[in-house]
Formats: C-alpha cells, sequence, structure tokens
C-alpha cells in the first residue's frame, strides 16, 4: 500500500488539479472564511455549503434507493409470491454491476450531477411496474423495469459514492456518512408506515394493496428535481473553509486505464469480498419475510426496524470521527465493532431458521407468541448491514487523493457489492428455497472477508492523501501570489 507522500507524487505526475473556478478567495487554509461571508451572497453560501450538498443527496436517497429498498423490504417486493421479484432484482443487480464498473468513466465525463439526474428517473418505473403486477399481474414489465433500474441505478451509485465519500471534512466524514445511512433507513420508515396504513388487517395473506406502490412512486418521482440542486465539487465550501481536490478532466480511454487500475489496486483487492459480503443479506431475508409472516406483520417490520439503525449510525459516526485517537486506530476500532455485531447477528439468524425447518411455523402475525424472536434478527440486520456500508466508505475515502479518485473506488466497491446482491436474489430465485442456505453462506463470506479487511485497516493512512495534496497546492498557490 502506498505512503500518503506516494500517493501525492503519484497523483501530481498523472494530472495537474484545477484552480477553483468560484471568485471567492483561496489562502493558504482553503478559503478565507470572513471575506467569504462578506462577498458572497447568503442563498450561495448556503447552496455551496458541503452540508448541504450531503443533505441534497440525502433527501434522494430517501426517495430513491431508500423506498426502493423498502418495497424489497416487505418480501418478495410485497407480492403475493416472491419468485417474479426475486428474478427481478437478480437482473437488476446484475445489470447494476456492469453498470458500476463502467460508472466511473461515465460519471465523471456527465459530472456527479447529471449522473444523479438520470438516475434519479429510473426509481419510478420499477415502483410502477410493483403496482401494474399486483393491479394486472403483469410480470414482463416488472423485469423489465429491473433491467432499467439496474442501469439508472447503477450511475446514481457511483456518483453518489464518490459524493458522500468526497463532501465531508476530514473531522466529520463519520458523522456526514451517518446522515446518509439515516435518510435510506428513513425512506424505510417512511414506506412502512404507508404500507402499515394500509395492509392491517389480520388474516390478511398474499400480497400488499395495489394502492401502497402509488404512494411509494410519488415519493420516488420527488428525487428527480433534488438532483438538479447538486454543486460541481470545485465550489463546494467546507465549514472549515477547506475546499474538495478535482483534478482536470480524463480522456475515456484514460478513465478506462484508471478504473482497471483501481479494480486491480490493493485497496480493492483487500475490501472485494467485503464488498460482495456487505449487501448480501438482502435476497436472503426478502425470501425469510415472505415465506414466514403474514402482510401486516411484513409492514409493521419494515415499519421499525430503522429505528435501532439511527442510533447505531451516529454511535459509529462520533467514534470514526473522535479526535482522540489516530485515524488508524479509529479504523481498527470500527472495523472490530461491524465484525462483533454483525457475528452475533447471523449465529441468531441460523439457530432461527435451524428450528423452522424442523417445524415450518406457517405465516406468522404481529400477535403471536412467536413473532419477536423471528423478527428480533431482521431488526438487528437491518442496523449491522448500514454500519458495514457506512464504515466501508469510510474508510475508502481515508486512502483518495482527489474527488475523481473517490468516484472510481467507490463504482469499483459498488460494482462488486451488486454481484453480491444479485447472485443472493438468484439463490433466493424459489420462493420454497431454504434460507437457512443463504444466511450460511453470508456468515461465511463475512468471515472470509475479516482477514483481508484487517491487512486493509492496519495500512490506514494518518491523513487522508487528498488533504495533504490540497494544503500543500493552497501553500504553493499562495507563495505565488504573494512573490508576484
Amino acid at each position: 500500500m502506498t505512503t500518503t507522500k506516494d500517493a501525492a507524487s503519484e497523483h501530481r505526475e498523472d494530472a495537474v488539479p484545477t484552480v477553483p473556478t468560484t471568485n471567492e478567495p483561496t489562502p493558504a487554509n482553503g478559503v478565507d472564511l470572513e471575506e467569504y461571508r462578506m462577498n458572497v451572497p447568503l442563498w450561495k453560501r448556503v447552496w455551496q455549503h458541503s452540508l448541504t450538498q450531503m443533505f441534497l443527496l440525502s433527501v434522494q436517497s430517501f426517495c430513491g434507493p431508500a423506498i426502493s429498498d423498502a418495497i424489497t423490504g416487505l418480501g418478495g417486493g410485497g407480492l403475493a409470491t416472491p419468485e417474479v421479484s426475486n428474478i427481478s432484482n437478480a437482473l437488476r443487480y446484475a445489470l447494476l454491476a456492469i453498470t458500476c464498473f463502467l460508472g466511473a468513466p461515465i460519471v465523471n465525463k456527465l459530472s456527479v450531477k447529471w449522473a444523479l439526474v438520470i438516475g434519479s428517473m429510473s426509481w419510478p418505473i420499477q415502483g410502477s411496474a410493483y403496482y401494474c403486477n399486483s393491479k394486472f399481474g403483469n410480470q414482463w414489465y416488472l423485469i423489465l423495469s429491473g433491467a432499467i433500474a439496474g442501469v439508472g441505478t447503477g450511475c446514481w451509485y457511483v456518483a453518489e459514492a464518490g459524493a458522500i465519500m468526497t463532501l465531508a471534512p476530514s473531522g466529520a466524514r463519520g458523522k456526514y456518512l451517518a446522515l446518509w445511512i439515516v435518510a435510506r433507513n428513513l425512506g424505510q420508515l417512511v414506506g412502512g408506515a404507508i404500507n402499515l396504513a394500509k395492509n392491517n388487517e389480520k388474516g390478511v395473506s398474499g400480497g400488499i394493496s395495489p394502492d401502497t406502490y402509488i404512494a411509494f412512486v410519488i415519493i420516488q418521482c420527488i428525487a428527480f428535481p433534488f438532483a438538479f440542486m447538486i454543486a460541481p465539487f470545485e465550489r463546494v465550501v467546507r465549514y472549515d473553509g477547506s475546499r474538495i481536490l478535482v483534478s482536470e478532466a480524463l480522456s475515456t480511454k484514460m478513465e478506462i486505464k484508471r478504473i482497471a487500475k483501481t479494480l486491480s489496486s490493493k485497496l480493492i483487492m483487500l475490501s472485494g469480498l467485503w464488498a460482495f459480503w456487505s449487501f448480501f443479506y438482502t435476497g436472503t431475508w426478502t425470501t425469510y419475510l415472505g415465506l414466514y409472516f403474514s402482510v401486516r406483520a411484513r409492514a409493521l417490520s419494515s415499519l421499525i426496524s430503522p429505528f435501532f439503525c439511527i442510533l447505531g449510525c451516529f454511535g459509529l459516526g462520533f467514534i470514526l470521527d473522535t479526535k482522540y485517537l489516530s485515524q488508524r486506530r479509529r479504523a481498527q476500532v470500527g472495523l472490530y465493532t461491524v465484525i462483533i455485531l454483525n457475528v452475533g447477528v447471523y449465529i441468531w439468524s441460523i439457530i432461527m431458521q435451524t428450528k423452522f425447518n424442523r417445524h415450518n411455523p406457517g405465516s406468522i402475525d404481529w400477535d403471536d407468541g412467536l413473532y419477536a424472536s423471528s423478527f428480533l434478527p431482521y431488526f438487528f440486520v437491518q442496523t449491522t448491514g448500514p454500519l458495514s456500508q457506512s464504515y466501508m466508505y469510510w474508510l475508502l475515502s481515508s486512502f483518495a487523493t482527489d474527488a475523481q479518485e473517490n468516484v472510481r473506488n467507490g463504482a469499483a466497491f459498488r460494482g462488486i457489492e451488486a454481484v453480491g446482491q444479485a447472485v443472493s436474489y438468484g439463490i433466493n430465485t424459489k420462493s420454497q428455497g431454504n434460507p437457512l442456505i443463504g444466511f450460511c453462506v453470508t456468515f461465511a463470506l463475512l468471515g472470509i472477508s475479516v482477514l483481508p479487511m484487517i491487512f486493509l485497516v492496519n495500512t490506514t493512512p494518518d491523513r487522508i492523501p487528498a488533504d495533504v495534496i490540497q494544503e500543500q497546492q493552497d501553500i504553493d498557490h499562495k507563495k505565488g501570489a504573494d512573490y508576484v
């Protein structure tokens, strides 16, 4: 693994960073905040603030991926049988993976903003396909929507991954990522509330009410206008006055070479198994809910499962942002925290499913005595899964040398992650499949990913290379100005 100094040297050789195109002054420590406040209108300062940009991304995460996950979290997409939903999701994540692997050159050419705009248009298509399937039994549209959502969401995910790893100041990355994770889970909470309001009658079997999907589609449409409000990275100002390091645009050929280099880098090679595992659980838990829970029990599960995640993600964020530990030590503490919590959840899940294999509980309702013990593993995995994601993006951003590299690293991680999801849904395409297989495979993947992650975490630099490079450029820029 290269050191911070080596990364900085390599970055200078490969590309000449651009000078921010704004009119605000750029002293040695970034932006002179006093002058910035005097010379720039309030609305523009609010728009350019890194926290505002993170909020805009979080709103999109709430309206798009979170609502999509909420539909998935209904168990088989809330349909009477989960087979077609699992096929659609398997196709979706297969194409999402391909798009992510090719996404960095696309996003760096289009810009983050326009990649988000394109991606935000795909979610209402997926939501409407679930409505058509539930209302009219239209299966081909549901499968086609999986393909469309795979490509569109792939563009959006690559842009989002680069943005969430780039926007935050070095001392607040954990909290910024927690905000993003909470937005993702609030979407599921709202989706669960809508679902529960429309599907609360006891004894109802089959799929959820078709009207539920209309409410989901309306929320998914809201992401589109917020995508237009994203600011270019070079205009973003963080609360400490620092700017984002943005390099000159590269040719498509050079971008493809860079993404190939990223995929073969130690960073991605060591984190690849973790990426494959990180969302592998979704396919199995979707099948688990569809097989063993009533409609209203699934609705209640999708409503209350995000609550603990909110506390957990901000707790991890404070650990990762603490000033009393070095960045490497924070990375180590964060990794072991996430691993221990996941191990506990998967042991519980395997024990529970083993009992179900011996005696099928039928359709569990929320007033059944078995509900609490069978639901709690799902409740906790909805926290440990996002914790694993939040931690990994924090770790990847610790190695970046500029914003574009965050996009490439995020694209590679998201691509591998999507492959894992595609395989997971592929395993669970049959509704009568045994979730125990999925639980055991997921647990095994966690086990084999731990050792490479320990090696990676032990090489975490003490400071983010991009910050070191930006500070040196600002100093050189000020020296040049003083000389003139």
